[in-house]
């Protein structure tokens, strides 16, 4: 093999999968060999090696978690890329522990791959120490997803996990914010400690000290014993600070003074207190939005937002309302659903995300009892047939829309409501052009990267389609 081109191994038994990989790397100038199993793929190494391995988690035989650690054992610094169909975030977390220099998702962007294959090329051929795997506790996590947006978050965690970088998590209300953190913590060294959670929106004038930092006896009428602050209750493990954006001036500044030292004073006390802690911190809007408009102390939003994690809207989840049913289905003991009632909860919009499909589903089980979940045991706006199917006119459909993202009080109400109008638009030009996204552009005097997003983003494409015919 020419010393002179980093080689790369690509070890996965889908022949195609083998070849559309191998030829982006020898795009770069790269050399490229494939081995169909785990076997082939470590006899491949052990005869001539490689500058990286790219390694398919499902193989026959030996599968790539567990070909992994024996890959690191014989070849720490050598980088290795996982890449998975169907990732999960115990899978994520289980990669990176044992070493995983990248995870990546099927059907693997090429452009993403070639930049993970560059840098981890650059690693091995600076020779640059391997790092150590983070240590991760797995368990059985209650976030479920199978979209890609979905998979890109139980990589972030896996990621975040080991350190004790601050992390900002950011998404609509009842996508799953507290569950993220709580993943994040029970991934981290800090498992063993307490996970800790505050509301800021609940904190207000002095109230803010006390519940983050606590008091002393007699500080101020009613306190009448000392008590600890939601900062020392999670000492040596995670406080997540929720609905961050909404917290008050003088809590910001309060907030700010304990994140730069790790120092804080109880109200009514002189005594200098400290407290490890690993800060988390979420938002049901844009903080960066707030910071720069002068609504969010800035200072603070760079100390808290060491990593953004971006949680999607349900309605941006494409195939993820079935996989959701039925986990909230099995969670509530059901029978099982009518194919009616659910192509009804597949059809409507869910501004109130997946707490609200949650709770659709557990109130659609009480009311059902023993029998399966029908449509008649779904509330009123989710029973009711699909509103352009009711609606004599346009008007009439955009009354029923607007009633219905005003109900679910979104500040991003209005950008909701024109995506309702939007994606059944592209859905039509696609199936009138046959898929042929050139004709399509030309037809909506879109550009066709424009176009592509939209795409994508709708889950009317796959992530990495480029088909034009």
């Amino acid at each position: 093999m020419n010393e002179s081109k980093p080689a790369i191994l690509i070890i996965d038994d889908d022949p195609g999968v083998c070849w559309a990989l191998a030829a982006a790397a020898r795009s770069m100038g790269y050399e490229a060999q494939t081995a169909a199993d785990a076997a082939e793929g470590m006899a491949k190494l052990a005869a001539g090696g490689a500058d990286v391995v790219v390694l398919d988690i499902q193989l026959p035989g030996l599968n790539g978690l567990e070909a992994l650690p024996r890959i690191k054992a014989d070849h720490p610094a050598l980088p290795v890329v996982v890449i998975t169909a169907f990732g999960t975030v115990e899978t994520a977390v289980e990669a990176v522990k044992r070493g995983a220099f990248d995870y990546l998702l099927k059907p693997v962007d090429m452009e993403t791959l070639k930049t993970v294959l560059a840098a981890a090329v650059g690693r091995r051929r600076g020779q640059r120490p391997a790092q150590p795997p983070p240590q991760a506790t797995v368990s059985d996590s209650e976030i479920v997803g199978r979209c890609p947006a979905m998979q890109q978050v139980f990589k972030q965690i896996a990621l975040v996990a080991a350190s004790d970088m601050p992390v900002l998590i950011q998404g609509e209300t009842g996508t799953g914010k507290e569950l993220v953190a709580r993943a994040i913590h029970r991934y981290s060294r800090r498992c063993s400690g307490p996970f800790v959670a505050v509301n800021c929106s609940l904190l207000a004038g002095d109230l803010v000290a006390s519940e983050l930092f606590g008091h002393e006896k007699g500080a101020f009428t009613g306190a009448d014993r000392a008590a600890a602050g939601k900062v020392e209750m999670a000492e040596g493990g995670t406080l997540l600070l929720d609905e961050i954006g909404d917290l008050s001036e003088a809590g910001q500044g309060r907030l700010l003074r304990f994140l730069d030292g790790g120092e804080f004073y109880r109200v009514g006390s002189a005594e200098v207190r400290r407290a490890d802690v690993r800060i988390l911190a979420a938002a049901n809007r844009p903080l960066r939005a707030a910071a720069l408009a002068g609504r969010f102390r800035r200072d603070l939003f760079f100390r808290v937002s060491g990593v953004t994690v971006e949680l999607p809207p349900l309605r941006d989840r494409p195939g993820d309302v079935d996989l959701l049913i039925d986990h909230f289905l099995a969670q509530c003991g059901a029978v099982g659903i009518t194919d009616e009632a659910r192509a009804a909860l597949n059809r409507y919009s869910f501004p109130g995300n997946v707490r609200e499909l949650r709770n659709a589903v557990a109130r659609a089980v009480t009311m059902a009892g023993p029998q399966p979940v029908g449509l008649s045991h779904l509330p009123e706006a989710i029973a009711r047939p699909a509103p352009i199917a009711e609606a004599a006119s346009l008007e009439h459909w955009a009354e029923l829309l607007l009633e219905e993202v005003l109900a679910a009080d979104d500040e991003r109400g209005y950008e909701h409501l024109m995506a309702r109008w939007e994606r059944p638009l592209l859905a039509a030009a696609m199936k009138r052009f046959r898929g042929n996204q050139a004709r399509m552009a030309g037809a909506l005097r879109m550009h066709r990267t424009t176009l592509r997003k939209k795409l994508r983003a709708y889950g009317l494409i796959e992530g990495g389609s480029e088909a034009d015919s």
